[in-house]
């Protein structure tokens, strides 16, 4: 996964230095990387919501991700869910995990070692699938879209889709024991 540029025709040498600038973990160069931190202040402000709207769009287009919420499963989509405060402290509980993971960014080690420990962690979930990994990454774009709303423009839709594809491909690798 390499860094997406905007600029194409480019020389040899500059194409090198690019290579230099975006072999990073995440695959996003250091400026998407500060770019990235810059908006996440305006999700950090928003945890609780953010989360909230992330997971019933999840529970929502995949049904079966719910089931592996027993104290949630019975509760209605339709603002039922919403209004339940262990429901809302979960869901901003899940985005601080995220904001660890990102906080440690330029220290891809600590990263790393986050998004493995977590998608280890999900082992322990009754009927929990590794795949449901990849089922959340529209849902929380779609969450982050809302949440920043205008300040989701096209080159940070690029960036959050990068850094939710490498979350997600580590949080499987950490489940799958890597």
């Amino acid at each position: 996964m390499g860094c997406l540029t905007s600029k194409e025709g480019t020389t040899f040498q500059q194409k090198n230095v690019r290579v230099k600038d975006c072999d990073h973990v995440t695959g996003l160069s250091k400026k998407q990387r500060f770019l990235l931190k810059g908006s996440w202040k305006g999700v950090s402000r928003e945890f609780e919501s953010t989360g909230v709207l992330w997971l019933v769009e999840l529970f929502t287009t995949h049904p079966p991700t719910r089931a592996c919420f027993t104290q949630f499963s019975l509760l209605g989509l339709d603002g039922e869910l919403q209004e339940c405060e262990e429901f809302r402290q979960h869901a901003e509980q899940v985005m601080e995990r995220i904001d660890n993971a990102l906080f440690s960014m330029e220290d891809p080690d600590t990263m790393k070692s986050i998004l493995l420990e977590t998608g280890a962690y999900h082992r322990r979930v009754v009927g929990f699938r590794p795949e449901m990994f990849q089922f959340a990454e529209e849902p929380l774009l779609n969450a982050l879209r809302c949440t920043l709303d205008e300040r989701y423009t096209p080159q940070m839709e690029v960036i959050y889709s990068v850094i939710v594809q490498f979350m997600t491909q580590t949080l499987i690798e950490g489940y799958n024991g890597g």
